[in-house]
């Protein structure tokens, strides 16, 4: 059974911003990119906002929303509801009885009278939901299947981050050549997956691959890495050199010079796709807000120049320029070394 995106929407930060982190009662001000208008976001607003998403997916396919109880929405984030938590306290209001992930799952399944799955594995959360949206397609469980991939600004998380020494403090965040800490994002994206390709612009999903790596919690381990890239060069049935570009996961952290050796061994001639710098790195929802940047530059042929102009003339980018139809491979790596994998094919 072949896997396809039909369609995607997603809310992301314009342009980057700033955030102040409050630790140790030290007040230090960072980079952040900011996609809501709202400082927290409350449950009632993250809904309305799920809305927004789904609808504005189903009206580019002409799916009815009444279709949506036989399609099941697959969820990811780290944030869940951290963010309506903090609100509440901002706002002098009562904080639930008890702190559940299925919280959100609850109300989209009562709302639109269909199986929700949510899935939490650190940064890639809805790289996994991806993931196990196309098990389900390739399985025959489903026919669609959509997948909602959110993170919202939380002072949990962005102290936690902070407190790890592991935020950049430079608005220029350039992933892969200077590597000095992360530019955290939030935004909401959906996507709509179908055995049924989309005619007027065909992508299919194929060789999606998850490895585990046990040997770090935080940092990730150069022999899981390529593990999962041959696995998944594997599973998709192409060879290296068969990839047009790599959309790599690159967060400016210890890790990227690993990811470069790796990169540079397996694939030493193709060009590299870094969107972390135009949204962030957001964290739970990274799999499906970057997975819908490429898709919407495939759509539009063509990869926008990085935001800031990198100094090194040895990175092989592919930005600034033509995207051709091929292969494309992404891959996303989580804290906890949760690792997952696949192929976009653009073209018949």
């Amino acid at each position: 059974m072949t896997v396809y995106i039909n369609a995607v929407s997603a809310r992301v930060a314009e342009k980057i911003g700033r955030r102040t982190s409050q630790m140790l009662r030290q007040t230090t001000t960072l980079p952040y990119f900011n996609a809501f208008k709202e400082p927290l976001l409350s449950l009632e607003r993250l809904y309305a906002y799920f809305d927004e998403q789904i609808d504005r997916t189903l009206k580019q396919l002409g799916w009815n929303k009444t279709e949506v109880k036989d399609i099941p929405i697959l969820l990811g984030s780290t944030a869940y509801v951290m963010s309506d938590c903090e609100a509440r306290v901002a706002n002098q209001q009562p904080l639930p009885k008890e702190y559940s992930l299925a919280l959100i799952a609850d109300h989209l399944r009562e709302q639109y009278q269909t199986q929700v799955f949510s899935f939490a594995t650190s940064c890639t959360s809805s790289a996994q939901a991806i993931g196990y949206a196309y098990k389900m397609l390739k399985n025959n469980m489903a026919e669609k299947a959509l997948v909602l991939g959110f993170e919202m600004f939380n002072r949990l998380t962005f102290e936690h981050f902070q407190a790890m020494n592991l935020l950049s403090q430079d608005s220029s965040y350039l992933p892969m050549s200077a590597s000095n800490g992360m530019v955290l994002g939030e935004g909401m994206g959906c996507m709509a997956l179908s055995i049924q390709p989309n005619h007027s612009f065909c992508c299919e999903i194929l060789g999606v691959t998850s490895v585990t790596d046990n040997e770090n919690l935080t940092n990730s381990n150069e022999s899981s890495l390529k593990t999962l890239l041959k696995q998944c060069l594997k599973k998709a049935n192409i060879s290296a050199e068969q990839i047009q570009g790599i959309k790599i996961h690159g967060v400016g952290s210890n890790s990227d010079e690993m990811e470069k050796q790796v990169l540079s061994e397996l694939f030493p001639q193709t060009e590299w796709i870094l969107i972390k710098p135009y949204i962030g790195h957001t964290l739970g929802a990274s799999g499906v807000l970057e997975t819908v940047f490429f898709y919407q530059s495939l759509q539009a042929k063509c990869l926008a120049e990085l935001p800031w102009q990198i100094e090194s003339k040895n990175q092989r980018l592919a930005h600034g320029k033509a995207l051709k139809c091929g292969y494309y491979l992404h891959y996303f790596l989580g804290f906890g070394g949760s690792h997952i994998a696949w192929v976009i094919k653009v073209g018949e």
